[in-house]
Parts: C-alpha cells; sequence; structure tokens
C-alpha cells in the first residue's frame, strides 16, 4: 500500500505491480498473478500498466486481491481477499473485502486493519 500510495500521490494514478515496484509472494504466472501453494494473488491494472484516479471518488475494484487455492479450515476454495482503492480528496483508500468474512476473516484477523490508521 505505501507503494502505490506513493505512486499515486506522484502521478495521480493507480499502478500495476510491476510498475511500484511490488511483488506478490508465489511464482509470477503471468503479468497479473502470482501463485503459490495456498493463494493466486491478482494485480488490477496488470504489470506495467496504470489507470487514472477517477476524482469522483469511484472506486478502482480489485487492486490487490487473493483468491484461495484451496479450502483453509472452514475458509471455501476461490475464497477472496480484496483491497479495493478510491482516490478521495485527501488522499488514496482503500477497501478491505472478504469474499467470505464469517468463514475467512478468523484466519487473517489483521486484514480488516491493513490501510488503517
Amino acid at each position: 500500500m505505501k507503494l502505490q500510495d506513493a505512486y499515486a500521490s506522484e502521478s495521480n494514478q493507480l499502478g500495476g505491480w510491476e510498475l511500484i515496484g511490488y511483488t506478490a509472494p508465489g511464482s509470477k504466472t503471468s503479468s497479473t498473478n502470482f501463485a503459490s501453494a495456498n493463494f493466486t494473488y491478482t494485480s488490477t491494472p496488470a504489470g506495467n500498466a496504470s489507470v487514472a484516479l477517477t476524482p469522483s471518488g469511484a472506486a478502482m475494484n480489485g487492486g490487490w486481491i487473493a483468491t484461495a487455492n484451496v479450502a483453509l479450515n472452514d475458509c471455501p476454495a476461490s475464497a477472496t481477499w480484496t483491497l479495493n482503492v478510491t482516490r478521495k480528496t485527501d488522499g488514496v483508500t482503500y477497501a478491505k473485502v472478504f469474499s467470505d468474512a464469517t468463514n475467512c476473516e478468523p484466519l487473517t484477523p489483521n486484514f480488516k486493519n491493513i490501510g488503517t490508521n
């Protein structure tokens, strides 16, 4: 998030992972995906691409997505953890979304605190 914040403040754009210098866990499988045994990590926009942040405050959905490749305790395979990015007048904000909060939030209880002061 610090990399994305810095890029956004300099360019007024949301940058792909390669552009902002971020490497997700696991092995790179495409310009938008990295994969490990348990998760596939996806970037929007792809690789070196960038997308203008909208002054209207519209969300850029899926700036960072982790998808479970396997069931993890009660959290089902294909469950997702997502950071949606929105430009506000006071900077960039991040919305943390669980696809199955009831069963997946206990696995990553601090996920909801990412980007929170």
